[in-house]
């Protein structure tokens, strides 16, 4: 089972989360775990709510010097019954104080665990560092050495929108109308188009991934252009994929300028070709990263991780193990300690990922201790909200409501496996860096324990 999470666009449940996390932010002071969230005048409250107080820049609070820190032994005491329960199975996890790196809990921390979609930490972490927050990836349009061919260049853009606009999964995105505007514009009439080669090489499909994933909307084969994430219905964020989505991006593109779509081909070998008529940009790294880690996209974490490849070794083309080598490299480089991680992917949906607790709880303190860059910082800004957005919009109610706008984290989702990995604040005002990884038991069954697990670290002063 793949990780399935809900998108409800500009919905009350969005709005009312952010409002939460911007007032927690308000009221707190917290350390760099903790976001001022940016609110645009669309998503202003609904009638009859208070109107969220509105902060045009996302950024980071200090912490205050007076914040305690939780007692090891009382967190532990009241972690227990929860962490001991069978619906969790056989759970690793540790909680970290930000400030300080002090561990405050922990179980088999070191145990390579399944880690699912919670890999994409590692990926956007290892993006932020090696990319700069503005990088944008390209795509180009060039004529052909034969005058009737529209070549395509790809260089690795998953989030081209089919429409006039880019759609609500991929802010910012170039449009396939403005690729069409830019042949038309320069007076060129194709007859056929040519899908090159781009910068990818290798099987489309990861190690031990299902072909039925495309279908169910999960995944797509890994090719350097598609549009929507290679969806069929870019309103759909479960839309069944394409199976080659190059193709049918070429076909899309083929209707906008009247051009046969069966003339469109995609090639294997490089392309000759002449005068290169204009290029579209997809979105800036940081809102691509946002995408990944909010939708839980995996198309988009493996064109991420492959970017990081191409800027270690711009004269390599890149496939899944350069994607993966690639992200380790940069966090080793870092200083992390990777002892016990083994990724296939960038995106977690192999099963043969491993990755310890230790690990997803120093790549988020990476991000939110003292030392860390503005870079590494939004990493935070872009983790799903919980009961607010993306993979945690419909999570956090219930038993674990007190953790409704405070936590913030990546979920991970595969059959027998769930996890969960972020930070929040205490109700001192002490952010917390934690991972949870389960495995054993049905993910239905694991999530809400998980839930309330972290929602306890933002409600236990346990002093």
């Amino acid at each position: 089972m793949a990780e399935r999470g809900v998108w409800r666009g500009r919905s009350l449940a969005w709005r009312i989360g952010v409002s939460v996390v911007v007032l927690a932010v308000l009221v707190a002071a917290v350390v760099a775990a903790a976001l001022v969230t940016e609110v645009d005048d669309d998503n202003a409250a609904a009638p009859g709510l208070p109107a969220s107080p509105e902060v045009r820049a996302p950024g980071l609070l200090a912490v205050s010097e007076d914040a305690p820190m939780p007692d090891p032994a009382a967190l532990a005491r009241v972690l227990a019954p929860l962490a001991d329960s069978a619906e969790v199975g056989e759970l690793a996890g540790r909680v970290v104080d930000d400030a300080t790196g002090q561990v405050l809990w922990e179980r088999d921390p070191d145990k390579p665990k399944v880690p699912a979609s919670t890999t994409k930490l590692l990926t956007a972490l290892a993006a932020l560092t090696q990319l700069p927050a503005d990088k944008r990836v390209d795509t180009v349009v060039a004529r052909g050495s034969d005058p009737t061919t529209l070549v395509v260049i790809p260089g690795g853009d998953p989030t081209m929108s089919r429409g006039s606009e880019s759609g609500p999964l991929f802010p910012g995105s170039a449009t396939v109308v403005e690729l069409a505007d830019i042949v038309r514009g320069a007076g060129f009439t194709p007859a056929r188009i040519v899908v090159a080669p781009g910068p990818y090489m290798g099987p489309g499909l990861g190690p031990g991934w299902s072909r039925g994933e495309i279908a169910s909307g999960n995944l797509a084969p890994i090719e350097p252009w598609m549009l929507d994430g290679g969806r069929m219905d870019p309103a759909d964020e479960y839309s069944p994929r394409y199976p080659e989505p190059a193709l049918a991006a070429g076909r899309i593109l083929a209707r906008q300028l009247g051009v046969d779509p069966e003339t469109v081909r995609v090639s294997a070998e490089p392309v000759e070709t002449g005068e290169e008529l204009g290029k579209v940009s997809s979105a800036d790294l940081v809102e691509r990263v946002r995408s990944m880690l909010v939708h839980s996209d995996n198309v988009l974490a493996e064109a991420v991780c492959r970017e990081v490849a191409l800027s270690r070794h711009p004269d390599q083309k890149a496939d899944f193990a350069a994607g993966a080598t690639a992200v380790t490299d940069t966090l080793t480089e870092l200083g992390m300690d990777l002892s016990g991680v083994r990724l296939d992917d960038c995106s977690g949906m192999s099963a043969g990922n491993r990755i310890p607790a230790r690990v997803l709880t120093d790549v988020l303190r990476v991000a939110s201790g003292p030392d860390a860059s503005r870079e590494m910082r939004d990493l935070l800004d872009t983790l799903p909200i919980a009961s607010g957005s993306g993979t945690l919009v419909d999570r956090f109610d219930g038993p674990s409501g007190a953790g409704a706008g405070w936590v913030r984290a990546k979920t991970g989702t595969l059959s027998g496996t769930s996890a969960l990995a972020g930070t929040v604040t205490s109700v001192d005002g002490r952010p917390m860096s934690f991972a949870l990884l389960s495995t054993g038991t049905d993910p239905a069954i694991a999530r809400p324990v998980l839930d309330q697990i972290a929602a306890e670290l933002r409600t236990c002063g346990c002093r």
